[in-house]
């Protein structure tokens, strides 16, 4: 529901500042970008993908000049790169995350079945 709430003010605070100079499908693309890369930057994405991170702010930007500009179909299509590459870093990030936990729960067994093994040989 906060996700949603401050899409929807993303989007309205993108259509005052830029009037009727852009469509609506171009300024939900650039908020949802924009959602998306703040998603990011807000997790692990900056530790564990910065590349990708530092891909998805520079096509927002370069987006949000393109919309600046009066090109919608560039800013449109800058924005929605911008918005999987937003998503990629969070999927890296997360992957990232979940192969170290898995790294440590194998840790724990291998050295719970020596443990195991100990007790067991005579």
């Amino acid at each position: 529901m906060p996700r949603r709430l401050s899409l929807c003010f993303a989007l309205a605070a993108a259509s005052a500042a830029f009037g009727c100079q852009t469509s609506p499908a171009t300024t939900r693309a650039v908020a949802q970008a924009d959602l998306a890369v703040r998603d990011a930057a807000s997790g692990d994405a900056p530790e564990l993908a910065p590349a990708e991170l530092a891909l998805a702010r520079e096509k927002l930007a370069r987006a949000e000049e393109a919309r600046a500009d009066g090109d919608e179909e560039r800013a449109r299509r800058l924005a929605e790169q911008a918005l999987v590459d937003a998503q990629l870093a969070e999927a890296r990030s997360e992957s990232e995350t979940a192969a170290a936990a898995a790294r440590e729960v194998e840790a724990s067994v291998d050295a719970l079945q020596r443990v195991i093994d100990e007790r067991v040989r005579p």
